[in-house]
């Protein structure tokens, strides 16, 4: 009786280009579901003006239109960034207190969004399925 044989090549090159679809894949929506939850955290409407500690209210929403997401493909790995491109994002997260560029005196509590959406998503559920 004849032994049973198995025989595996792997293509390096082809192997590694499906291998990084497949991470840009899940990267893609893994994207998706951190600006989903920033924009969800950012979303409650103003007045009354958020206080310090808490989310910024939305006014005019461009903080809530602003977020991105960027995929980068290079030789060794796959990277996910994900923005925001607003100017005042930065001064909303971690606060600010000091002389502006206008010379305003400013002091202005932390309203934290970023952190708080990353933390809160959940990114084992509702993975979508593969193309």
């Amino acid at each position: 009786m004849a032994q049973p044989k198995l025989k595996i090549t792997i293509r390096r090159r082809a192997f590694t280009n499906k291998v990084k679809k497949r991470i840009e894949f899940n990267l893609k929506t893994v994207g998706m579901f951190m600006i989903n939850a920033l924009e969800a955290q950012v979303s409650t409407p103003w007045p009354p003006a958020s206080r310090v500690g808490e989310s910024p209210h939305r006014r005019t929403g461009k903080l809530r239109g602003g977020f991105q997401m960027v995929i980068k493909r290079r030789a060794l790995s796959v990277d996910l960034r994900v923005f925001t491109n607003v100017p005042y994002s930065r001064r909303l997260e971690f606060g600010f207190v000091g002389t502006d560029r206008l010379g305003r005196n400013i002091n202005q509590g932390p309203r934290p969004y970023f952190r708080v959406a990353i933390a809160k998503t959940n990114i084992g559920r509702g993975i979508a399925v593969d193309p």
